[in-house]
């Protein structure tokens, strides 16, 4: 608890003291020409018009097309998620539910 003390005066001393102008004038200068916000970010990305199936089976297309495997996902881990939380992960479901079901039809054209 002491170094914790002791830290707290070492800043309130140097802050008081004008220490930190430099800093915190370059901090502005940085955060005015970088704009990281929540806001920036959320605007810059883009709405899918597809159904989380859609996505789902669309993705299962492109991963055969580039590399002729497909991943798996946890299905019994989201259908338990869903469960417990009352569906709250129900997106992710029907993306796997697409992606599972290109992936079968893909296999079975294959044969």
């Amino acid at each position: 608890m002491v170094n914790l003390k002791q830290l707290h005066d070492y800043v309130k001393e140097n802050y008081e003291a004008g220490n930190y102008k430099e800093a915190e004038k370059a901090y502005k200068k940085w955060r005015d020409t970088n704009d990281y916000t929540y806001n920036a970010a959320k605007t810059t990305v883009k709405k899918s018009s597809l159904s989380d199936y859609q996505m789902g089976y669309e993705q299962a297309k492109k991963d055969y097309a580039e590399s002729h495997s497909f991943k798996d996902f946890p299905k019994k881990g989201v259908n338990l998620v869903n469960r417990v939380t009352q569906n709250k992960a129900i997106e992710i479901e029907r993306y796997i539910d697409g992606y599972n079901d290109a992936k079968a039809k893909i296999l079975r054209a294959k044969k």
